[in-house]
């Protein structure tokens, strides 16, 4: 069989070479040409330096183009000369085909593999696949830091670019969050290296998944809140406060979250972007503001006496993105006249972020609007609600609506539906939407669209022309219902003595094998454990409001969420 395959690679090599002399023929005139070795004088050469047994193996490696064998390992003990002749004979004879490495004092034969640039793409490409996926998706635990703040840390541990890791929602500081992260193409072996050298996260449940998360990937959020040092007359009180709660839900306002904790809330910088005043947006970034840090103070102390971008730039801090990029932007450009440039430095969540608090504080306006007209029991005709996708009948077009109490910009079907006498008895409160001002949004058909005209005319805006040039900034609206209804309702009342106990168990405390706290039955302080599930974007702080105000009273409060 070793004897037919060689005889077979003589032929193959022999038609090679005729090829070869006839392609060299032409030019032997203009240059002299090395003459060449046949086959039968390099075979006998390598069992020479090798031995038979070798030659004919190297042969049907040859044959099978590497497949079966996939490689012929030689020993030549330890004289280096020897392996050093080996090395020299495959590179001038094989170069092209056959390649040799030391392993282990042996010589590995092996076939060549040229790999192009798409040959390593798709190979990545199936490793990849072979894992799951692309995208690493793990649990970040977190203690004292908001989501944004986690994940910057992580990428800049791991080097990699901001976009690499995404997330479905944010989760703020003060409570103790768990939540999904997806990292595109970093393995999980990387943040397992990460979490010894983690202070307040943790990394775990690593797998690979096709997709990526994105924002807004979430069905809503699971609450565990403590209420310490309760003040009731009996905890009967209580009980009826939940059970409102549980059946009744609460008014669905945007948080405090959505318009941030400084003294100049975002909205008043999202207004200003709405109104194409360029000039106040950066000086509301900018100016100083009660309750600041020390060192942002200082910055924007600096900035207010003098304007000199690059004296304040090197006093903010870096964690102020806004303001850093706009001062940067400044002296890039060597004044401080392009307003409306240095803006659109920020990144682009950051510049939504500021129109969508003033569609929010809006919002949050019109619904307490409603609910002082109408109350918050029923929905009143002219009300408005999102339709299901089966409720097709009932789509309106906009040929059919009244211009001077609603706007529509295209000409086309329509997912909400203005409540008429007829529908009353087939829509509950908790059907009823008003909408986040925008040029693509129905407005409410009763006396809650004038209130729209009125709030946002003092601002001079038009809910009914929310377009703008920059698109970032034209806001099509949006839908957001009145009252939220809590999913997973439970509670559980504790008595305690020491005030600093803790009342609950994280996951983490869960993992580490804590035990739960037991209620002491002659207690001195009085505490409520909630639990409830909230959909996406409502606000756990909107429901307390709402539970609060039935005479359950806390001094401080302590959230986790995942």
């Amino acid at each position: 069989m070793l004897m037919h395959l060689y005889l077979v690679f003589l032929q193959l090599s022999n038609k090679v070479n005729d090829s070869e002399e006839k392609s060299t023929g032409d030019e032997e005139n203009k240059e002299m040409i090395e003459p060449k070795l046949t086959q039968d004088q390099i075979f006998l050469d390598m069992e020479s330096l090798l031995d038979e047994e070798i030659a004919q193996k190297v042969q049907k490696l040859l044959i099978s183009n590497g497949k079966d064998p996939s490689f012929v390992d030689v020993k030549p003990e330890d004289d280096k000369v020897k392996r050093k002749a080996i090395h020299e004979f495959f590179k001038n004879h094989f170069g092209d085909k056959l390649n040799t490495e030391t392993k282990e004092k042996a010589i590995r034969i092996s076939m060549h593999t040229f790999k192009t640039k798409n040959d390593s793409r798709n190979k990545r490409k199936e490793d990849w696949e072979s894992l799951g996926g692309p995208y690493c998706q793990f649990v970040l635990y977190k203690e004292k830091r908001d989501t944004m703040e986690a994940i910057n840390f992580l990428c800049k541990a791991l080097k990699v670019h901001s976009k690499v890791l995404s997330y479905a929602g944010t989760k703020d500081h003060r409570s103790v969050s768990v939540q999904k992260v997806t990292a595109n193409k970093v393995k999980a072996e990387k943040f397992v290296e990460l979490n010894p050298r983690l202070r307040d996260m943790k990394l775990g449940n690593f797998t690979y998944v096709k997709e990526g998360l994105k924002l807004g990937d979430l069905k809503g959020n699971h609450f565990v809140i403590t209420l310490r040092d309760v003040k009731v007359d009996s905890e009967s009180t209580i009980v009826r406060a939940m059970n409102v709660l549980k059946d009744r839900g609460f008014i669905n306002y945007f948080g405090l979250q959505r318009f941030g904790t400084s003294s100049i809330a975002t909205y008043n910088i999202g207004r200003a972007l709405l109104q194409n005043n360029w000039e106040e947006a950066v000086d509301l970034i900018l100016k100083p503001r009660p309750g600041d840090r020390p060192d942002q103070q200082k910055a924007r102390q600096c900035w207010e006496q003098d304007h000199d971008a690059k004296k304040a730039l090197e006093l903010f801090p870096k964690r102020c993105i806004a303001e850093c990029n706009i001062l940067s932007s400044f002296i890039k450009n060597g004044h401080n006249k392009d307003c409306a440039g240095a803006f659109l430095t920020l990144p682009r969540n950051l510049r939504l972020m500021y129109v969508h608090a003033y569609q929010s504080y809006i919002w949050n306006k019109m619904v307490s609007e409603r609910i002082k007209y109408f109350g918050c029991d029923k929905p009143v005709i002219g009300d408005l609600v999102v339709l299901d996708d089966s409720d097709q009948s009932y789509s309106i077009d906009a040929e059919d609506l009244d211009d001077d109490s609603i706007h529509i910009e295209d000409k086309k079907e329509l997912k909400v539906k203005i409540l008429i006498e007829e529908d009353l008895p087939n829509y509950t409160i908790h059907d009823v939407v008003l909408p986040l001002p925008g040029h693509s949004v129905l407005y409410p058909n009763n006396d809650i669209s004038q209130k729209y005209k009125e709030l946002m005319w003092i601002d001079r805006l038009d809910p009914r022309a929310m377009k703008r040039d920059i698109k970032d900034f034209s806001l099509p609206g949006d839908y957001r219902k009145i009252m939220g209804k809590p999913k997973h309702v439970s509670w559980q009342l504790f008595r305690y003595n020491d005030p600093n106990v803790p009342l609950s168990l994280t996951d983490l405390d869960i993992l580490q094998g804590n035990s739960e706290p037991e209620s002491i039955p002659d207690g001195e302080y009085l505490a409520l454990r909630i639990n409830i599930s909230l959909s996406t974007s409502q606000y756990a702080t909107m429901a307390l409001r709402e539970l609060l105000k039935n005479s359950a009273n806390a001094e401080f409060t302590v959230a986790s969420s995942s």
